[in-house]
């Protein structure tokens, strides 16, 4: 959508509703190199993405980056659907209210090699984590300075595991299951 073009809801409507359209997304906010008039084309454009997800049934896959407190509002006021907060990177609290929405937190390759999600991801239930790589960016140890690869998520999905302590084999067969259910697939 160019500026200043209005959503056009009808023609994204039918594109929506097709089968293999499984979430509304990325979409969210974004207050990384933020100018002022951004933040309120942001928001706009975000309640429309959410209407359109509520209007066709089909979950929200977010895109949230310095901007958990805002987004967390405008979901919290305008979605009757559920979704994933994808490449989460909030705090427990954070993370928590938007848990608390329904809503499944999507990890990547950096909680290989930083600390800071620990305690998210070992507050959440596991039926509400899901592993993701964001390839190509973002690649887990052991593959560091690579380009990151789908087959990369296994890291992902290890790491989960030691923080939870539970078996790998336990936490793949769930993260896998989550992300069928909140997609519809």
């Amino acid at each position: 959508m160019s500026r200043g073009e209005q959503f056009d809801t009808a023609n994204y409507e039918k594109l929506a509703r097709h089968p293999k359209v499984v979430a509304i997304g990325e979409c969210g906010l974004d207050y990384y190199r933020l100018s002022e008039e951004s933040a309120a084309k942001q928001k706009e454009a975000f309640i429309q993405q959410i209407e359109l997800a509520s209007m066709v049934g089909k979950p929200l896959m977010l895109h949230i980056r310095n901007a958990y407190a805002d987004a967390y509002e405008i979901v919290k006021a305008h979605a009757n659907v559920p979704g994933d907060v994808h490449f989460f990177a909030g705090t427990w609290e954070e993370g928590k209210k938007f848990l608390d929405l329904g809503f499944t937190l999507s990890f990547t390759g950096v909680i290989t090699f930083a600390s800071q999600y620990d305690e998210v991801i070992r507050n959440a239930p596991l039926s509400m984590i899901l592993s993701e790589t964001d390839a190509p960016y973002i690649t887990p140890t052991p593959n560091r300075g690579k380009r990151n690869e789908p087959v990369h998520v296994r890291e992902v999905v290890k790491r989960v595991a030691e923080l939870k302590n539970l078996p790998f084999e336990e936490v793949q067969k769930t993260l896998f299951a989550n992300a069928r259910r909140v997609f519809g697939i």
